[in-house]
């Protein structure tokens, strides 16, 4: 049984059927000023129901404003000036889902019963209709509005249900993004981790490669790291770390993707820019973190970084995302080797170098694959210094 099944059957006493439910029916006659006439009316009391009469119009609506109407036998006179749509107004005051709304008239005639019916009214009676068929009627009546009820009750069930529902995915969904947030964030600089950052950049190589775009990628180390952390402990290193990803996250484009790599190890990917627009960018930074004082309990901490870029196409030797995040580790590699506090482009490197880079990339990715798919021979690559 599905949820709102259950929640239907609860508003349900199992223990009271129809006729129990018609037992406790109220009756409201409404005579509006025809028992002085004279007019005759059925006798409708009996033990199936219990019968309230009224000719005050303020009582009659007290009692079917009051939840204690079921349905209203209107005994009307024959006045055009009685207002015709006083089924509707009952119904209207009623609290209740449906309340079925019978009309008695001394006249029987089809354009009357016509008029009433086309008021509002759910059925005509004569007023010298046997007290048998206006019993029936009535039953049929109650009938009718105590669907009316389970319709009402299943309907607010269901409303219970669905809101329920919404509110447990909309907290599905927040838990999803958290947890999703908790998949691909480093949890001490909340950008990108390693596994998060190797799915963009294979989808953002196959983008560049496909639409013949420029991808580029800086690898960013902070050099003598490990002096800081034993030199002001590990909080004051944790917290240079976490300023240093506010200012990469600040400083790159929306389309940028920062990420931590290692311990103190970042990389930038950079899709649609060129070599000479990543060195420039690079540079920016390399500039920003020298010049920035990083203050931890009153102490002024000064650091600096090493980069190292590659982009393809512009190097002709990068065919795979895997290649693009080796050659710009040893361009930093290079960078660190060189001095520290620079900024090395792949290109910079000997062409030797980067041809035999190249080559034990492909022969490491044969070993673990098998194969290299769409990798061109060695021999037809024409590597530019």
């Amino acid at each position: 049984m599905s949820n709102a099944q259950k929640a239907i059957e609860a508003h349900k006493d199992p223990n009271m059927t129809r006729k129990d439910r018609i037992d406790d029916s109220r009756i409201l006659l409404f005579s509006m000023g025809v028992l002085q006439t004279g007019a005759s009316c059925p006798d409708l009391h009996c033990d199936e129901w219990k019968i309230t009469a009224t000719e005050d119009e303020i009582d009659a609506f007290a009692s079917v404003r009051g939840k204690g109407v079921d349905l209203v036998i209107l005994h009307m006179p024959l006045d055009d000036s009685i207002d015709a749509d006083l089924p509707n107004v009952l119904r209207r005051i009623s609290p209740m889902p449906y309340l079925p709304v019978m009309i008695m008239s001394a006249d029987s005639a089809e354009a009357q019963r016509c008029r009433f019916l086309n008021s509002g009214a759910d059925d005509v009676i004569h007023e010298q209709t046997s007290a048998v068929e206006v019993r029936a009627r009535v039953r049929a009546m109650l009938r009718i509005k105590d669907l009316y009820a389970q319709l009402d009750s299943s309907r607010k069930a269901l409303e219970l249900v669905l809101d329920r529902e919404q509110k447990l995915l909309i907290r599905l969904r927040k838990d999803n993004k958290a947890l999703e947030a908790k998949c691909t964030t480093d949890p001490l600089t909340h950008v990108r981790n390693v596994r998060s950052f190797g799915n963009i950049l294979e989808h953002e190589f196959k983008s560049a490669k496909r639409y013949n775009t420029s991808l580029s990628i800086l690898a960013l180390d902070i050099d003598h790291f490990k002096v800081v952390n034993d030199t002001h402990g590990h909080h004051s290193g944790d917290y240079v770390l976490k300023e240093l990803a506010v200012i990469l996250t600040r400083s790159v484009r929306e389309s940028d993707v920062v990420a931590r790599t290692g311990g103190e190890e970042f990389c930038i990917l950079l899709p649609k820019a060129d070599q000479e627009q990543a060195v420039i960018f690079a540079e920016r930074i390399r500039q920003e973190v020298s010049a920035r004082k990083f203050t931890v309990f009153g102490e002024d901490i000064h650091v600096t970084v090493s980069i190292g870029q590659a982009t393809f196409p512009d190097n002709a030797e990068i065919t795979a995302p895997t290649m693009l995040t080796y050659f710009a580790d040893q361009a930093l590699l290079l960078a660190k080797d060189t001095g520290r506090d620079r900024v090395v482009k792949f290109s910079d490197m000997p062409r030797e170098k980067r041809l035999r880079m190249r080559q034990q990339q492909l022969k490491a990715a044969n070993a673990s694959h098998g194969h290299w798919s769409g990798q061109c021979e060695m021999m037809d690559i024409e590597v530019h210094s």
